[in-house]
């Protein structure tokens, strides 16, 4: 009896050890996971161990930004928090490509606003791996990385429904340093004039193209990239740099963006018979300019009602009805508003009826509105 109960308590001693490994091993792994995607995984080997902080002696920098973000960023709607949502997705986007083999030697530093931040070379074992092929292979990755990040930026761009952002590029290489800040939530970052470089080549840069400094021209033109040489920019603490852009005038990598939808054309409503029709014109300055009154004929059978009085604008409404001009060529007969000297052919309509067919009118003007608005 003692031995079955020491056998039975020593199996649910192990079947307990089990669950708590396994649990602790999750534990392990999500921390690990969460600190790799905080930090590069070749940097938090060395960060268990000690302090990390390294020199380099070329490495690729590039500054990405969205320049009309703050246009898009409307706070008044649920305090901006469907536009963060929007810039979260775009982001995310952009981080796909780096799970791409291509792109193996791109890291991304960090995003500032709607800025994104990324570097090569900063993987010293796989530099090594690299440099096989050639030393500034990783930069040669780096360039197409913000190319493709523009490509991707046009397909986000097709679902933006009116809107389309554009991106703007900055791209350096050079000697930096690399490390970790902090011993409560860590930051990995880069520091050094190239990083400098790299950010006011961005922020002095065209829209949908990527500025490139002058070293990192010779390297990239070696490479069969062309570019167009743009000039001297005044860059802040360095003076007059000669840059470059790709890609060249008449190319656009921005070819696909979306440009904002236009005006609709003239909206044409049809009325029901019997009824004066309204076409809407010059839909593009935003309000309704002029109706034009097309009575649907001229001769009415006796007892008929009488055509509806037509509506007009709001500031013709405010001043009061009034006699429209006769058209070239148009006799006074077909005046849907006749003249005291002329007597008309059809009797005039009692008070009430005529005041229910105006509000019949304005009504049918109102859904003209909403159905214009509604093509905008």
């Amino acid at each position: 009896r003692e031995f079955e109960v020491s056998y039975r308590l020593h199996y649910h001693g192990n079947v307990e050890a089990d669950k708590h490994r396994s649990k602790i091993q999750m534990m392990r792994d999500q921390a690990e996971w969460l600190l790799g995607n905080i930090i590069p995984i070749h940097v938090t080997d060395q960060l268990k161990l000690t302090s990390y902080s390294k020199n380099h002696d070329s490495v690729g920098v590039i500054f990405a930004s969205i320049v009309n973000f703050s246009e898009f960023y409307e706070e008044s709607y649920e305090g901006g928090k469907e536009c963060y949502r929007v810039l979260n997705e775009l982001i995310g986007d952009f981080d796909e490509l780096l799970r791409m083999v291509e792109f193996r030697s791109v890291e991304k530093i960090k995003t500032i606003g709607s800025t994104y931040m990324a570097a090569s070379g900063l993987n010293v074992q796989q530099m090594a791996e690299d440099d096989e092929d050639s030393p500034h292979a990783h930069l040669k990755a780096l360039f197409n990385f913000a190319l493709e990040m523009m490509g991707v930026l046009d397909d986000f761009n097709k679902n933006m429904l009116g809107f389309g952002f554009k991106l703007r590029i900055g791209f350096n290489h050079g000697p930096l340093t690399a490390g970790v800040i902090g011993t409560t939530k860590l930051l990995y970052d880069i520091w050094g004039d190239t990083v400098n470089i790299a950010s006011r080549m961005d922020s002095t840069g065209v829209e949908c193209r990527v500025q490139v400094s002058e070293e990192s021209h010779a390297v990239l033109s070696a490479m069969g990239l062309e570019f167009d040489y743009r000039g001297t920019v005044n860059v802040k603490g360095k003076g007059e740099m000669r840059t470059y852009l790709y890609p060249k005038s008449g190319e656009n990598a921005c070819q696909g963006r979306t440009e904002p939808a236009a005006g609709p054309g003239p909206l044409h409503v049809p009325l029901p018979a019997n009824k004066t029709s309204a076409s809407v014109s010059n839909p593009t300055s935003g309000s309704i300019s002029s109706l034009s009154l097309q009575p649907q004929s001229t001769e009415r059978p006796p007892g008929a009602r009488p055509h509806p009085v037509p509506a007009k604008c709001t500031e013709a409404r405010d001043e009061g009805y009034r006699d429209a001009a006769h058209p070239p060529g148009q006799s006074p007969d077909t005046d849907i508003h006749p003249g005291p000297e002329a007597p008309s052919q059809v009797h005039s309509a009692p008070l009430a009826l005529q005041e229910e067919e105006e509000e019949e009118a304005a009504n049918e003007l109102t859904r003209l509105n909403e159905e214009f608005y509604a093509r905008l």
